[in-house]
């Protein structure tokens, strides 16, 4: 009984579900790029030679251990600042501006190791490739620059590259098809809120079993529907008499 009664509000209503949906879909359209992405990612290396790893030493511990995340997790924030922007795009003769840059590189640490991963997303494929080794060797000279001489003396480099990145061979994934199907699925869900809405509101009473559900009464009799006009008997023929002022009167009457 209910999924009947669901799908009755659904056929009455389907223009709007329908329209719902569509305008959903058609988000999901817009927001997807249309133009081809390509990223490069180039790989750094934090040097393990800051901390002795010979058990004897007594330097490796949970401490330097956690000294050491905290400094990759302080590189990762150092790739997307200004400066480091600034100083790739001038390192890679590129075509775009510091604030660009900042946005279309990404950094992540590889799960448990000591590797960040330094990526860039662009249109142009070699423009993505040398902008991921600029930012990549802008950071290592930033952060050459700021250790200590001293510091650098005793204990090595503190971060440098590991790998270059290499020319993107094809295109990301555009992600159209996720993006529709959420964009359905959420179209989907706003359509049967808005559906539910009007049913609420709406207080007409279509059927006998919709006046039961409504008002919890039994239903003791019903007038079908007669359509738009009322039936009518036919009327009868009456013959309607004018009398004729020039005609000669009979009998003292005049003739009709």
């Amino acid at each position: 009984m209910e999924i009947r009664h669901y799908l009755s509000i659904l056929r009455r209503r389907w223009i709007v579900a329908t329209l719902v949906i569509a305008a959903a879909l058609a988000a999901g359209w817009l927001i997807t790029p249309r133009a081809d992405q390509y990223t490069a990612t180039s790989t750094l290396y934090v040097g393990s030679r800051s901390i002795n790893i010979d058990p004897g030493s007594g330097e490796l511990s949970a401490d330097r251990a956690a000294g050491l995340d905290r400094l990759i997790t302080t590189f990762i924030a150092l790739v997307r600042t200004q400066p480091i922007a600034s100083a790739a795009t001038t390192r890679a003769h590129a075509p775009r501006s510091p604030g660009e840059v900042a946005g279309a590189t990404s950094a992540t640490q590889v799960a448990e190791t000591n590797l960040i991963r330094v990526s860039y997303t662009d249109r142009n494929p070699k423009i993505s490739q040398a902008l991921a080794n600029a930012v990549s060797l802008s950071l290592v000279q930033q952060i050459r620059a700021f250790e200590p001489r001293e510091s650098t003396t005793r204990t090595g480099q503190v971060i440098s590259m590991y790998e270059e990145a290499g020319l993107p061979s094809s295109p990301n994934p555009s992600g159209l098809t996720r993006n529709l199907v959420l964009a359905g699925f959420f179209g989907a869900i706003v359509a049967a809120a808005l559906l539910t809405l009007l049913e609420y509101l709406d207080i007409t009473l279509r059927s006998v079993e919709h006046v039961e559900r409504q008002l919890e009464l039994p239903v003791l009799g019903w007038v079908p529907p007669i359509g738009d006009r009322l039936p009518v008997a036919p009327a009868n023929r009456v013959d309607v008499i004018i009398p004729d002022e020039n005609a000669p009167a009979h009998n003292g009457a005049p003739r009709v």
